[in-house]
């Protein structure tokens, strides 16, 4: 019994707590005292960390907030400037806007102010058309190349909305029709830019702008050549007045009495757009419009300079102006004119434009005729055996104003012919070789 009981007691753990004078002992079974010397680790374990817990509670709690506070800035910054990039982007949007409207724009004035020029050298091209010399073919402005300018006209676009400013671009395929006609006429000297290529718009943009200027390059060759042929005019036609004695600048064109009233004109004065730049072209325009008025002028006055012989072919001159023996009398005598010989009742033509100003019987004369041409000048024909003017009448370059006869102090059927100026004779032959001239260089009244 005794033996039994020692053997529990040794299963048991013992455990004594002693004070001074106190002293108890405890015993429990060995499977809890395992249990609890095993679970003291995990308890001191657990104290540790929360004693530590409580400890760096606060640390670890602003760590984790000035993260979190990190992060949040972070993020704002990036918001911030993606929104600063959205706005530049925007604005870049915007310039970039303004700047094609205004490149549009810059467009379309090009356009109207390349139908304006086209227009003007048009016209120019017609005027000289009717004073260019019949051998001029160097100068033809038929034969001047052709302007290649690309087309802009309002378009709408494929969804409907309108283009901002109401513009739009119609660029023409370099492989169209009219561009490929337009190039050919230009002799190819343009080459026609594919606006359906992967080109940039600013890039096809530029070369529209190089295209413009290769235009006003253009125009204003064609406007030296359009001068060129009426500076030629002119230049003959003064050569030629001033080997017959007179100034071009002081003629002008005589008024035609017919026309008793002018034909009515008025309207306030509104200068030429394309004339009142100060460009270049301007000036070119300026000074070929000038050269062709001055050549149209020389050529509207001809007609009534007598630069023409009265009698046709070649006739024969069997007295000239000047000194001279009479005829009649023997002794020294002023010719004031020029015997032609004809047939009797050939016909005698005006040399110049004019009114009849004396159709009659004029003494020595016989039956004779004057023409008044205007700026001073006269023509008189004489000896005629027949007139068929009366005076008052106008009459054109070539009218027959009578026929070859032997009236008055002629020794037989012939024409007297004489030119004046501001009433004096002077030299009939001097009118007829400048006319011949005129003749020989294509320039005929």
């Amino acid at each position: 019994m005794i033996s039994r009981q020692s053997s529990v007691r040794a299963r048991r753990l013992q455990l004594t707590f002693a004070y001074g004078a106190f002293s108890r002992t405890l015993a429990m079974p060995r499977g809890l005292a395992v249990a609890l010397l095993g679970f003291l680790p995990f308890l001191a374990l657990l104290y540790l960390a929360a004693t530590c817990y409580f400890v760096f509670h606060d640390d670890l709690l602003q760590t984790l907030t000035r993260h979190q506070v990190e992060m949040q800035y972070a993020y704002e910054d990036r918001i911030a400037a993606l929104r600063n990039e959205l706005e530049t982007a925007t604005e870049q949007t915007r310039a970039d806007q303004t700047d094609f409207n205004a490149q549009v724009r810059a467009l379309a004035a090009r356009q109207d102010q390349v139908e304006s020029r086209t227009a003007l050298v048009a016209a120019l091209a017609e005027r000289i058309e009717s004073i260019r010399p019949a051998d001029g073919k160097a100068n033809d402005p038929a034969a001047l190349p052709q302007t290649d300018a690309p087309a802009i006209a309002p378009s709408a676009p494929a969804d409907g909305k309108p283009h901002p400013e109401g513009f739009d671009l119609q660029l023409r395929n370099g492989t169209s029709e009219d561009s490929s006609s337009s190039s050919s006429r230009a002799g190819a000297t343009m080459s026609p830019i594919d606006f359906d290529s992967d080109l940039p718009l600013a890039t096809r943009i530029h070369l529209l702008f190089n295209r413009y200027n290769r235009v006003d390059r253009q125009d204003l060759a064609i406007l030296a050549d359009l001068r060129r042929p009426a500076d030629l005019v002119s230049e003959r036609i003064r050569t030629a007045l001033a080997a017959a004695g007179l100034s071009a600048d002081h003629l002008s064109v005589p008024p035609d009495p017919r026309h008793v009233r002018a034909a009515g004109m008025g309207g306030p004065f509104v200068a030429l757009p394309i004339l009142s730049d100060g460009s270049t072209f301007a000036a070119a325009a300026h000074q070929a419009e000038a050269a062709i008025d001055t050549a149209a002028k020389l050529r509207r006055v001809l007609p009534h300079v007598p630069l023409q012989i009265p009698l046709p072919g070649d006739p024969e001159i069997t007295s000239g102006f000047g000194p001279r023996i009479d005829p009649f009398l023997g002794t020294p005598a002023l010719h004031t004119g020029v015997d032609l010989i004809d047939g009797y009742d050939a016909p005698v033509r005006a040399t110049a434009a004019g009114i009849v100003v004396s159709a009659g019987f004029d003494g020595g004369y016989g039956n004779m005729v004057e023409v008044d041409h205007g700026n001073g000048l006269s023509t008189r024909y004489a000896h005629l055996s027949s007139i068929d003017v009366v005076p008052g009448q106008i009459v054109g370059l070539g009218t027959v104003v009578g026929h070859v006869g032997a009236t008055g102090r002629a020794t037989g059927p012939h024409l007297h012919y004489e030119v004046r100026v501001d009433g004096e004779p002077v030299d009939p032959l001097r009118f007829m070789r400048a006319g011949a001239e005129l003749v020989a260089a294509a320039v005929t009244p």
